[in-house]
């Protein structure tokens, strides 16, 4: 059984990319400044860090339900063809 299956891989690189988005929505929404106001330099990064991570779960419910459908659409498609094998 290998360590990092292709489900794995894809996990992870859906949560980084849910990430991502997380980070820049959080840098576009503070078109009123909070996160420059906080006191010190770590205060604003943990402040992002948290915006992020509540925006990053936002995405991941999102795109799963529209990108879900999607992909089993494709796997169930591709599973039944080579089943025809």
């Amino acid at each position: 059984m290998a360590m990092f299956d292709l489900t794995t891989v894809i996990g992870y690189a859906f949560f980084i990319i849910c990430l991502v988005l997380g980070w820049g929505a959080a840098g576009a929404l503070d078109y009123d400044g909070i996160l420059q106001r906080s006191t010190s330099r770590w205060g604003r990064y943990l402040l992002r860090i948290g915006v992020t991570l509540v925006l990053a779960e936002g995405f991941r419910l999102f795109l799963s339900f529209v990108l879900g459908p999607i992909l089993d659409l494709v796997v169930n498609k591709s599973i039944n063809g080579f089943k025809a094998f």
